[in-house]
């Protein structure tokens, strides 16, 4: 009885419940998901629905096969073996792979978070809406600040600009970057690829388990080789960028000497390549500037005409255009043509059309309900118009998008939310309204 329950043997037992026991619910949960509107739209929060990447139910499979693969090299023998603690060390690259085939692999899941993190990024950095304090500035209350502009470019992954040869402590961004590990991918990232991490990382240290103490023969071995995979599987995974780097340059050198059919094919080949650059806002521009010279008609070409009519103080044809891109069904082109029309609205806001930029922020918020710079333009909106229902709809608005993010400044846009909606609720001249809604702002 005394061996039955040794400490020893109890850690072990209890690394191999509670690994069991966080694979299962890893397994169960939410790996990575990004909030969208519905393929009709959003008319409210309450109708936001979220989009997941197609790979995880293989990965969820994989690891339970793993699961299974390591218990059974156990009930064989009724012991750890040495190909137990391998099976149960490659399973911890099953959760770590993961980021690579979301955001690389998966371009429109992908494209989706990277923006969604792009818009909270341009309000909440040290230039964005808040820190600008765009109602509140020196000119005074409600002054006619301008609007902080989204970014011109949606770039989920970056391409090197330098050699392998040149690689160094300074390129580590870069290289996280390309193995999926990237802020869009944690701010999406659920609680069951935590615990599946977790799960396999305790499996692996019960299954080092020998006549009940740790074999470090094995863990030295089983260790070897998932340095070794992983380091294999990195390669593979950082020489993807590097190979559409030069199938870009090729594009651009057959490009410059007018052989624009040779051009598009290595472009397209990028694109094979590395998936997610299909997503760029420069590879789209691109694709339509090409489509255009071997006289295609595509969406593509169609977006090029938008912007060309923008830059061209055109802006009710353009507007037209990107309005029917809109329901594309390339979702390239159709995040790019949304991000079009919430430029139109944050320059109408600027100048003073309050009517017309309403109009296109709903258009756009329809589309994208989880965009917490157009959900905070939407208020500043209420608060120039003195709808105070219109703040309030938007900062409950705010709390339910939110919820949808992994964020540490969350509490940062509550409490903004709050506060235009105490702002607006100053027009009222109610004193205990008023200050009902400075406590709310206080406490989000």
């Amino acid at each position: 009885m005394s061996k039955f329950f040794s400490l020893n043997r109890l850690l072990f037992l209890g690394l191999t419940i509670a690994g069991m026991a966080a694979v299962a619910l890893g397994v169960r949960e939410d790996w990575f998901s990004v909030p969208i509107a519905p393929p009709e739209g959003a008319s409210s929060f309450t109708d936001i629905t979220v989009s997941k990447p197609g790979c995880t139910v293989f990965f969820k499979a994989a690891l339970a096969i793993g699961v299974i693969t390591t218990a059974a090299s156990w009930l064989w023998k009724r012991q750890w073996s040495a190909a137990g603690s391998s099976i149960a060390c490659l399973m911890i690259l099953i959760p770590l792979a993961y980021p690579y085939f979301v955001i690389v692999r998966s371009p429109h899941v992908s494209a989706d978070a990277a923006w969604l993190q792009m818009q909270h990024n341009n309000l909440t950095w040290l230039g964005g809406d808040i820190y600008l304090n765009a109602e509140y500035g020196s000119k005074g209350w409600r002054s006619k600040s301008y609007i902080v502009d989204a970014p011109r470019q949606l770039s989920v992954v970056s391409l090197p600009s330098w050699s392998p040869w040149e690689l160094g402590l300074h390129r580590t961004e870069d290289l996280m970057l390309w193995l999926g590990y990237s802020n869009a991918f944690c701010q999406f990232a659920g609680r069951g690829w935590a615990l599946a991490i977790v799960g396999s990382f305790l499996l692996f240290l019960a299954s080092l388990q020998k006549e009940k103490e740790l074999d470090f023969g094995r863990a030295g071995s089983a260790i070897a080789l998932f340095t070794v995979v992983a380091i294999v599987a990195s390669v593979v995974g950082w020489s993807r960028p590097f190979m559409a780097s030069q199938q870009i340059r090729l594009a651009s050198e057959l490009s410059s000497q007018k052989q624009y059919e040779q051009a598009s094919f290595h472009l397209e080949r990028a694109v094979e390549v590395l998936p997610v650059l299909g997503q760029d806002t420069f590879y789209v521009s691109q694709r339509g500037i090409l489509d255009r010279r071997l006289g295609i008609e595509s969406d593509y070409v169609r977006l090029q005409s938008a912007r060309s009519f923008e830059s061209d103080g055109r802006f009710d044809q353009a507007f037209t255009i990107l309005s029917e891109l809109c329901d594309s069904e390339n979702p390239a082109i159709r995040r790019e043509a949304n991000r079009g029309i919430l430029r139109f609205a944050i320059q109408d806001f600027n100048c003073a059309r309050f009517e017309l930029s309403a109009a296109r922020f709903r258009f756009v918020l329809k589309r994208n309900p989880c965009d917490v710079k157009l959900i905070y333009l939407l208020q500043l909106q209420g608060i120039r118009e003195s709808r105070i229902d219109r703040v309030e709809e938007m900062r409950d608005w705010m709390y339910a998008a939110s919820n949808r993010f992994n964020f540490g400044t969350k509490k940062i846009l509550r409490a903004v939310a709050q506060q235009n909606s105490a702002t607006a609720t100053g027009l009222t001249n109610d004193a205990d309204e008023i200050w009902a809604a400075q406590t709310r702002a206080k406490k989000p």
